[in-house]
């Protein structure tokens, strides 16, 4: 499940996780970026995940070299991607800043 709610007069950006299988980095980043969300105060958000073994067209898509990748796309359709096993607290905190409820 994808969550796209609007937060007052900013909608949230669409996360989406690209992973392959069950292999250890994928899930790392899975549980990295739950820990993460959870330290930002933003449990009601469900990044969208794709596993490129099942769907390796989406990766093609959406130009994706190396997983795991964490895509997100704002309300304005520019995208970012942030790669690797997302185990670096500091760049992933500042790659979902603009989520950050504050508490």
């Amino acid at each position: 499940m994808n969550e796209t709610r609007d937060r007052g007069e900013n909608p949230i950006p669409v996360l989406t996780l690209f992973v392959t299988g069950s292999a250890p980095r994928s899930q790392r980043a899975r549980a990295n970026l739950a820990r993460m969300l959870e330290q930002i105060g933003r449990t009601d958000l469900h990044p969208l995940e794709v596993d490129l073994l099942e769907e390796p067209q989406k990766g093609i898509t959406q130009s994706v070299f190396a997983t795991p990748s964490l895509l997100k796309t704002d309300a304005n359709g520019e995208v970012s991607m942030l790669y690797g096993d997302l185990s670096e607290e500091v760049p992933l905190r500042q790659f979902l800043a603009e989520l950050e409820t504050g508490t």
